[in-house]
């Protein structure tokens, strides 16, 4: 039984939009939003059943010498309706939007960030496309 696993950890280089974040944690929410309303007979029945959108949160760090070229593009795509895709894990997930993202420079080597981004669409493996 190999335990690489658990006691090795290398950052993940992920592609989003314009900039390379290096991954190292990851967190995918859905959810589905029903409305129930009650019947004359005392039951119940479902009158709204439709899924929302995935939220995407990637927590990592880019290197400190792209850290202007980070807020810049990224500030730009919180105001923009500009979808791209991101690829992780295996999976594609297709028509993203930025949410918001979180940029945290201690004068070191690297910025911490957080970008969370939201998409409506199938999420997919990227072998498929």
């Amino acid at each position: 039984m190999s335990t690489t696993e658990l006691t090795k950890h290398e950052a993940v280089p992920v592609n989003i939009a314009s900039a390379v974040v290096y991954c190292d944690g990851f967190k995918a929410v859905s959810a589905r939003s029903i409305n129930e309303e009650s019947t004359a007979d005392g039951g119940s029945v479902f009158t709204n059943n439709a899924s929302r959108s995935t939220k995407l949160t990637f927590s990592g760090r880019i290197f400190a010498d792209y850290s202007a070229d980070f807020i810049y593009s990224f500030n730009a795509l919180v105001k923009s309706s500009a979808a791209f895709n991101v690829e992780y894990m295996g999976l594609c997930f297709r028509s993203c939007h930025l949410l918001s993202y979180t940029f945290d420079n201690k004068k070191g080597d690297w910025a911490d960030v957080t970008v969370t981004l939201l998409t409506d669409d199938d999420i997919v493996r990227s072998d498929d496309i």
